[in-house]
């Protein structure tokens, strides 16, 4: 019995301990620089470790395997090629009855035999290129997954944004990276080959040529891998300064701020704000460049030791009468050749190094879990929402957003949240979202903690019409249901006629199939900044089995006749589901349960239209300025 007892009581325990679990808050735990880094690059990475993962899918490969090795065979003998040939014509030209045929024959045969082994090799190459070109780009597209996954407040993370900003160095670049590795290692297949076969006609000559050889191999890579690392090392002082050019390239290019930069005369801003950066540039390159001038000796000192080694070997060799004229013209090739082996093998082993190096940064982002998971609780049924001393201030800052707001949302209440710019209105939607999580205090759904609602199930809750607003390039229909699988076609017209927009759509040649914007289709439909509002209130409404509705500022673009239209249908739309809209325009809001008075990021008053009019407070000072504008217009209009 006191056994059974035991098990329930650890039962009972493990429960509690489940429900009470909650998300990480990896927005916060990252801005640590010694947390960021053992959060994110757990191990180091060794060469041999990268290699492991790189080869993984293509030893899986047979026909990928079977042309490596073709390729280094076809191609690594190419050199021996020459060097016998080199051996076979002058022999056949010491040899007192030379005749023409003879090293005509001898010439052909060569032609023959190394038309063969390129046309093999450059075959076996060229129509395996792809396959690297197709693991480069899963490589991003899983990349890419983790970041538009990835905590919306990493974002605002300018340190973690630092470092882990190398993740696409690897992957942008058919050249570099992990592709330029794949096609580096594949023609190094064929360069080791004539190492080997060359070393080992040298070793025959005498071993302290090939050992030459390898102390050359080893020093470059050494001295190579030194200054791959010391760069790698100070890779986030570059991203820092690269990250914030970029932006300025950027927007200095960007047509949309075009018209300010001409008006204003900003262009001189602008090279004052890229003055700095270009110094600091200048100063890392000119770090780096000086690091390689000092060990760069190392690398000539050993490459010229092969050349001494090899050429007093020879010459030792034909004074002794070892070695005949013949044979000496062909080692003295064989040399020549063996050192332009040895040095593009050194220097293939640096490249790999220091692009596996960064390749090793996209495995750390990759593999890192970069979404506050955890949480176990669920939401069943209509949604209350309760703030309850709820503190905010955005990560790397401590200026407060909003402080000690308490606030009770009645499932099924249509609430206002007013205020002027700045307030923490579009704040508080982040937080009741999920995006943020509040410095202090709680966010409760139903009286649960938001905390321990896993993230996903949270996000599912709601249906929200953002402030800024911004389609994709898909279609119409994609854009509305946020999709490409299972549209249900009736659904996004119903939608888009609830949004005011069906109109519109149906007027174009392909109805809700047109795709959007010209960055693919030259023909995109380009909306207007309210037709863009409309769209994404049509996604919102599209959205199954939400339990909350989110309006923040969703007829922003819209005049104000527009505006007070649409609000009256979603009063209709919207009936018996959790509402919260956000807005600046005070007369919009009046049908609402409630409005909600925010500024200086706290409640300062709340109540029906009527009541809050009837006090002499913000809100009534607010209204009266903003009708006298309405009215102002109106008598514009009709005069």
């Amino acid at each position: 019995m006191n056994g059974r007892k035991e098990l329930l009581d650890i039962k009972n325990y493990s429960d509690n301990m489940q429900t009470t679990e909650k998300r990480k808050n990896l927005a916060v735990d990252l801005l640590d620089k010694e947390m960021r880094k053992k959060y994110l690059h757990t191990e180091k990475h060794g060469l041999l470790d990268i290699l492991k993962v790189m080869y993984r899918p293509v030893l899986k490969n047979g026909k990928i395997v079977v042309a490596s090795i073709g390729y280094a065979i076809t191609d690594g003998i190419l050199p021996l090629l020459s060097v016998l040939i080199v051996y076979v014509l002058v022999r056949l030209l010491a040899l007192p009855d030379a005749m023409p045929k003879r090293l005509i024959l001898a010439a052909g045969i060569y032609a023959i035999a190394f038309f063969i082994c390129s046309f093999v090799s450059s075959q076996l190459k060229h129509r395996n290129y792809s396959f690297f070109m197709g693991l480069r780009l899963r490589n991003l597209s899983k990349a890419m997954e983790q970041f538009m996954t990835m905590d919306y407040g990493l974002f605002e993370n300018s340190s973690f944004l630092d470092d882990i900003g190398n993740w696409d160095r690897s992957l942008q670049s058919n050249n570099a990276g992990l592709e330029g590795s794949y096609h580096r290692i594949f023609d190094m297949g064929g360069t080791l080959v004539s190492v080997i076969l060359l070393g080992a006609l040298l070793i025959l000559v005498s071993p302290w040529i090939a050992l030459a050889g390898v102390l050359f191999v080893s020093v470059f890579y050494l001295v190579q891998k030194n200054i791959t690392i010391y760069k790698h090392e100070r890779r986030e002082e570059l991203k820092k300064v690269s990250r914030r050019s970029d932006n300025y390239t950027a927007k200095s290019s960007d047509f949309q701020y075009g018209k300010d930069m001409r008006v204003f005369q900003m262009k001189g801003r602008f090279q004052q704000a890229f003055t700095p950066l270009l110094e600091a540039y200048e100063k890392l390159y000119r770090i780096f460049t000086l690091r390689e001038l000092h060990l760069s000796f190392l690398e000539s000192a050993a490459l010229v030791l092969i050349d001494i080694v090899s050429f007093l070997t020879l010459i030792f060799k034909v004074q002794n009468g070892t070695i005949t004229i013949s044979e000496f013209v062909m080692l003295l090739t064989a040399v020549t050749l063996f050192t332009q082996s040895i040095q593009l093998f050194a220097q293939g082993l640096a490249y790999i190094k220091s692009e596996t190096l960064y390749y090793g940064d996209t495995i750390d982002f990759m593999e890192a879990d970069l979404v506050s998971t955890g949480g176990a609780n669920h939401v069943n049924g209509p949604v209350s929402i309760e703030f309850k001393d709820v503190s905010f201030h955005y990560p790397g800052s401590d200026a407060m957003v909003l402080e000690n707001l308490n606030l009770m949302i009645e499932a099924g209440e249509k609430c206002a949240l007013v205020g002027i710019n700045g307030a923490g209105k579009t704040t508080l939607v982040k937080l009741l979202t999920g995006l943020y999580q509040p410095t202090t205090g709680k966010i409760l759904i139903n009286g649960e903690d938001a905390t321990t609602i896993p993230q996903e199930e949270l996000f599912s809750l709601y249906g929200v019409v953002f402030q800024e607003v911004q389609p994709l390039a898909l279609t119409i229909a994609e854009n509305v249901a946020a999709t490409d699988l299972n549209i249900n076609r009736n659904r996004v017209k119903e939608s888009l006629k609830k949004a005011g927009l069906w109109e519109k759509v149906a007027s174009l040649p392909n109805g809700i199939d047109s795709s959007m914007l010209k960055m693919i289709e030259d023909d995109g439909v380009i909306l207007s900044g309210g037709e863009n509002q409309k769209l994404s209130i049509a996604r919102a409404l599209y959205r199954e089995g939400t339990q909350v509705m989110i309006m923040d500022e969703p007829t922003a673009a819209l005049d104000a006749i527009a505006e007070q239209k649409i609000y009256q249908e979603f009063d209709a739309i919207l009936s018996g589901k959790t509402t919260l809209f956000i807005s600046h325009r005070l007369a919009s809001t009046r049908f609402c349960d409630r409005i909600i008075l925010l500024d200086g990021g706290s409640i300062v008053q709340q109540g029906t239209h009527d009541e809050l009019m009837k006090e002499e407070g913000l809100y009534q000072t607010m209204f009266l300025t903003q009708g006298k504008y309405y009215q102002a217009d109106y008598r514009e209009v009709t005069a």
